[in-house]
Order: structure tokens, then sequence, then C-alpha cells
């Protein structure tokens, strides 16, 4: 009987932050409708859930639409506080914004997506550019790459066989073996060059930044638009730029032994 009531816990627990994971950039504010339909939960359980998140200052309501308050970010304010390395890195990327005049993120990777932990913007913000907590594809993107340059072959192939790979532009890989392949060739390059694979036009480059392991904790991305100019900037000015900063980093983080 206790189990049955843990699991009714749990369930409950876990239903209610899919509520507030149902609001993202491109869904700000929502009907209880919409967030009943994204979660796939009934009207009602949205609406109680929704009521539960508001008496706690954690929603608010604008007639029929409801939005997350700013308090939500306290709820991951314990995990983006011990990521102290971020501290270390947010020095070196705020070096290279005021380098290059490009906006610059730092990226994890978080199951099938990476998810934007820092970003430190430019006078040149590109349109649609990720945003803190904001997640991409990982196969389709030169964090994503990075990370999955550093698993195993069987690692790697076990994490492309679980992953939805889908054609976003005439230029994605959606042949896991062709990916798989792709991937195990630039292993040993410090850095990862992603062209138009996720979105027409896009050039987005990575390089990563790793603990005193050896292991990859995050890596610093810069993106663009296509042009033969921007393509020449990125490629030969700013990527090595990016790769010194993400090594300088590495170095601060493996120095303080984090």
């Amino acid at each position: 009987m206790e189990n049955e009531i843990n699991k009714d816990i749990a369930t409950t627990f876990l239903k209610g932050l899919s509520v507030i994971e149902a609001f993202d950039h491109e869904n700000p504010s929502m009907t209880l409708t919409d967030v009943a339909k994204k979660v796939n939960i009934t009207r009602s359980s949205a609406r109680r859930f929704l009521l539960s998140l508001e008496s706690l200052g954690y929603a608010t309501q604008n007639d029929k639409l409801f939005s997350l308050t700013p308090k939500i970010i306290n709820l991951g304010y314990s995990y983006f506080a011990s990521l102290s390395w971020t501290d270390l890195a947010y020095k070196y990327v705020k070096m290279v914004v005021k380098e290059c005049k490009l906006s610059c993120a730092v990226s994890i990777l978080d199951g099938e997506n990476i998810t934007c932990i820092m970003r430190v913007n430019s006078s040149k913000i590109l349109k649609g550019g990720i945003h803190v907590g904001g997640k991409l594809p990982a196969p389709y993107t030169a964090t994503g790459r990075l990370f999955m340059a550093e698993m195993n072959d069987k690692e790697l192939r076990d994490y492309l066989a679980k992953t939805p790979l889908q054609k976003y532009t005439s230029k994605t890989i959606t042949d896991p073996n062709k990916l798989f392949e792709k991937i195990k060739s630039e292993r040993n390059q410090p850095y990862q060059v992603i062209e138009e694979e996720l979105e027409d036009g896009l050039l987005a480059i990575a390089a990563p930044i790793y603990d005193s392991h050896h292991k990859i904790l995050g890596c610093m991305t810069i993106g663009t638009y296509m042009s033969e100019e921007n393509a020449k900037y990125l490629k030969e000015y700013v990527l090595p730029m990016l790769i010194d900063a993400a090594n300088n980093a590495t170095e601060a983080i493996v120095l303080l032994k984090h």
C-alpha cells in the first residue's frame, strides 16, 4: 500500500515538472488547454497544477493565459550554483565576445539535446539564437558532436540508436552509420564546425571545456549566418580564438581541481 502511495506521489511530481517544462521560448504563455495537450494530461489536471504553481508564486495568470514567473529560476539555482566551473569559463567567454563581436554560449549535453547554461551577448545578436535554458538536438550541433566524439564506439552507437535523427535541411545526416563514421573520424580534432545541418544558412563552431580528469564539462559555441565573408571570419579568425579560450578555461579548472 505504501509503495502504491509513493508511486502516486512520484507520478504527480513528474507531471508537475512536465507542466513547468512545457513553457519555453516558443510558448511563454499558454491556456489550460494548450498545457493539457502539450503535456498529455487532462484539462482539470493542468488547471490543478497551474493553480498550485500560481499559489506558490511560480506562475501567473492573465485572463486565460498562464506564464511562469522569474521565481521559477530558484528551482534550478542549486544546480547552476554547483557548476562552479562555469564561473571560470565565464571570464573567457566574455573575452571572446569582446574580441570577435559575436555572442558566445556555453552548453552541455542533456540526453538527446544540448542545453544552454550560459550566454554572453554582443551587439550583433543572432535572431533566434539559443538562450539560457534553450535546447537543440545534439546530433546537429557543434556542442553535441563534441560530446558524442568523447564516447567510445559502443556508447556512440547506443546513443545514436536511441536518439531521433530528423531531417532539418538538405545537409542533415539522418543515417546513423554515416553519422557514426563522421563523428569517429573527427574524434581527435579540438573543435567542431557544423554547416547548415540544423538550419539553412546557419554555421556554428564549438570548442570543449574539460575537468581535471579530462572529462568534457561543456562547450563554448558561436554561431552566425552563412556568407563567404562570415564563414572565413568564423573559421580563420574566431575558431582559433575560441579553442584558446576553451583551453584556458580548462587549464584554470584543472588548476583548481574542479
